[in-house]
């Protein structure tokens, strides 16, 4: 019996590990690798075993990340079950056909994700499921709606997988459960080496505020799924107590749309059930071209929320371009921004934008950035999380930055952890 690392060892994305059992292999996590010039290379290293050898795949929750290889890895010939949460199930369903769109020909296209979808099966947190003389049983990991850690119980051995961690004190979704105690832990640390600084809402607050005050024109660049719901939630409540500040807020992302029926859908899996199916209902929606030309004619004050979070894609680009000569727009970049991506870019100072049809343009507004709104877990939330019950476990680290993954080894250490591990691409260890 051993545990294989794949991705998310060497670069933070492109989740993927694997768990050798006497009686098959299961693949924790599918992802595609994201944000970085390489990834095209990236995800397209041939894996350690044939997708016809994997038996099963668990997946922890729907970010493209942690899911968006797997209609590659049906393409290639996996016919295994593939286990994960109900809500992570549809909200996987729109992120992929999402990605068939976008994927360059060949690497998966749309009936790769039909069949995908048919091989889901979903499981409560809590309930336990069979799984090759093992058993399974996902619970709450906070970081998007549905999001899970996994426990894994085989030959009397208790193995953990975190999948992305939430934060505590995250305005939507309930606080991180400590993790349970466990033989090994392989758990993320995007975070592992910076404590959270900022206030979200202070700061989405002077935003909104400054667009109507102003009457500026604010954009603020968005993920489609979890940080959408999150930033139309907490506008529409801001709205809710200061109507005098209120202001025409338009979203243009189908993406996010449809992730905002399956955020109502299973509100009652959030803190603020009624605010958060409220807040996602009647949103001013661009949906057809003729809105999309009656807006661009506007002036301030109006925000525009539109994906994606990095600026990497999405319709957010056409948003920039058209106000691209106005000084006094503002672009918001609300959370993290990844090395290589058009935002980091945008933080260094290089305001060269690809615009809508592949031109370069420049953007001349201000860039107002907050790391407040990030949805993982920071160091004391991923110490907390382990630390409770796991002193003594093997701990494996992905998911960080070279300098993240190192902090939080020797933070770890600090604490009393006797066994950390930092893999890297191709690692095994047997267990």
């Amino acid at each position: 019996m051993s545990i294989h690392f794949w991705g998310a060892t060497d670069e933070v994305t492109g989740s993927m590990t694997f768990l050798d059992l006497p009686e098959g292999k299961i693949l924790i996590d599918c992802g595609l690798a994201q944000g970085t010039p390489e990834v095209e290379k990236i995800n397209d290293i041939p894996l350690p075993f044939s997708p016809k050898e994997i038996s099963a795949v668990i997946i922890t929750h729907a970010h493209l990340d942690h899911s968006g290889y797997l209609p590659r890895l049906v393409k290639k010939g996996f016919r295994g079950h593939i286990y994960c949460t109900p809500p992570t199930a549809k909200l996987m369903r729109i992120i992929l056909l999402d990605s068939a769109k976008l994927n360059e020909e060949g690497f998966y296209e749309e009936e790769d994700v039909v069949k995908t979808l048919q091989m889901v099966k979903t499981h409560e947190w809590g309930e336990k499921f069979d799984l090759l003389g093992a058993w399974a049983s996902f619970f709450p990991a906070g970081h998007i709606l549905g999001a899970s850690s996994v426990l894994i119980k085989v030959a009397g051995k208790r193995i953990i997988f975190s999948g992305d961690l939430g934060r505590t004190d995250d305005p939507i979704l309930p606080p991180l459960i400590p993790c349970p105690e466990a033989d090994v832990v392989v758990m993320e640390s995007t975070y592992g080496g910076k404590t959270r600084s900022g206030n979200m809402e202070k700061e989405l607050h002077s935003f909104l505020v400054t667009v109507a005050r102003e009457q500026r024109v604010g954009i603020i660049a968005s993920f489609a799924v979890a940080r959408g719901q999150t930033l139309l939630t907490l506008i529409h409540e801001f709205y809710k107590r200061h109507p005098e500040e209120k202001i025409r807020v338009v979203m243009d992302s189908p993406m996010m749309k449809e992730a905002n029926k399956v955020y109502q859908q299973y509100a009652h899996l959030t803190n603020l059930k009624e605010e958060v199916f409220e807040a996602l209902d009647n949103i001013d929606a661009i949906d057809f071209q003729k809105e999309w030309l009656s807006l661009r004619k506007k002036s301030g004050p109006l925000i525009i929320l539109s994906s994606s979070g990095m600026l990497s894609g999405g319709r957010i680009a056409r948003h920039l371009y058209n106000w691209r000569d106005d000084n006094k727009a503002i672009l918001f970049l609300p959370g993290y921004q990844g090395k290589g991506t058009p935002g980091r870019s945008m933080l260094e100072g290089n305001k060269q934008l690809l615009g809508p049809d592949g031109d370069v343009f420049e953007w001349t507004g201000e860039v107002w950035s907050s790391e407040a709104f990030s949805s993982h877990a920071d160091q004391n939330d991923l110490l907390n999380w382990v630390s409770a019950n796991n002193a003594h476990s093997q701990i494996y680290l992905l998911h960080g930055e070279a300098r993240s993954k190192i902090a939080f080894k020797e933070k770890l250490t600090e604490k009393g952890s006797e066994k950390v591990e930092i893999p890297i691409r191709g690692s095994v260890f047997n267990l």
